[in-house]
């Protein structure tokens, strides 16, 4: 059985996928609709455009046999939804987004009528739907499944055992939004009371200094140099959006190398792996707590709770659900 995923596109799916395919039977197929409007376009008829498409899919995903299994992704698959429905193989897909948000961006590009709703469009085509998000798995009856890093469990190890140089530091890399700043504004005199360095990374496009905190860089930083910053980090800060309840990439990356997880994330004490010496909420009304989390000796992580959240975690997950 091989895995084919398909539009799996952005820096963080093809580092996943180029891991995974090193010791696992994973492929991408990519750019799938390339330079098909074009043509489809100069083509005179209906009948001419449908035959077209059914042939330009045909060869774009000839790959995928019976046996195999093929992983689409929620946002980049509609434009060639019809012609998975056709498609023999076993079929998944994964939500990043939530349902809303995917509803709405299909209505918005015509893609969906503001009498259709997304999930029941592609429900039936599809063997297994996973979400990231635990509401929407349980409002829509989708196959929840954990956040995950794009590193196998082999390459966290070895990462793990590279670094020995540990800096009494916290690390934080985000969007701005004026509740980041706030909280990042209430949170550094009280790291700096107990002897912890920022290396805070704020990306500003915008340049709304009014707030803007003076601890921190306006840069963007790529994920590999996010991930080397976070290893030799004692501490990790998360700061969830207003309306964002589901774990973010920040507390699975502290989890996996092994980092204490500041948060202002309240759902954090409700996950498996939560521990009072490796996870705090911030509520802001607990500065002495904070301070005191900060000179609290961690209990080691489960190897076999992290493993989970790894890229051979999530291949492991698909088999269980499709086999």
């Amino acid at each position: 059985m091989r895995f084919f995923f398909l539009e799996w596109v952005n820096d963080f799916e093809k580092m996943m996928l180029n891991s995974l395919a090193e010791n696992h039977p994973v492929f991408q197929i990519n750019r799938i609709m390339r330079r098909f409007k074009t043509v489809n376009n100069l083509l005179p008829g209906q009948y001419l455009k449908r035959m077209h498409k059914k042939i330009h899919c045909a060869i774009r995903l000839s790959k995928p046999q019976k046996n195999d299994v093929i992983v689409c992704n929620g946002y980049s698959v509609f434009p060639f939804l019809d012609y998975v429905k056709t498609m023999q193989c076993k079929k998944i897909l994964i939500l990043r987004d939530s349902v809303e948000a995917l509803t709405n961006k299909r209505r918005k590009l015509g893609q969906l009528a503001e009498n259709q709703d997304y999930i029941e469009t592609v429900r039936p085509i599809f063997d297994v739907i996973f979400s990231f998000d635990p509401e929407d798995s349980r409002n829509y009856g989708l196959t929840y499944i954990k956040q995950f890093l794009p590193f196998t469990w082999q390459q966290i190890k070895s990462i793990n055992d590279k670094n020995h140089h540990i800096k009494n530091s916290c690390f934080y890399v985000g969007g701005y939004q004026i509740e980041r700043a706030n909280l990042i504004n209430q949170i550094t005199p009280i790291l700096a009371e107990c002897n912890c360095t920022t290396d805070f990374y704020l990306m500003d496009k915008y340049n709304n200094n009014a707030n803007y905190p003076s601890n921190c860089i306006n840069k963007k930083i790529d994920y590999l140099e996010n991930i080397n910053k976070l290893s030799t980090s004692k501490f990790v800060l998360e700061i969830n959006k207003p309306d964002q309840k589901g774990l973010t990439l920040r507390a699975i990356e502290a989890l996996v190398f092994n980092k204490k997880l500041i948060t202002n994330n309240p759902e954090i004490k409700n996950q498996e792996f939560y521990h009072s010496s490796r996870n705090f909420f911030y509520s802001g009304n607990n500065s002495q707590e904070l301070k005191e989390f900060l000179h609290t000796q961690p209990i080691n992580v489960e190897p076999a709770v992290a493993r989970k959240y790894s890229a051979d975690g999530m291949l492991e997950t698909l088999k269980q659900h499709i086999i």
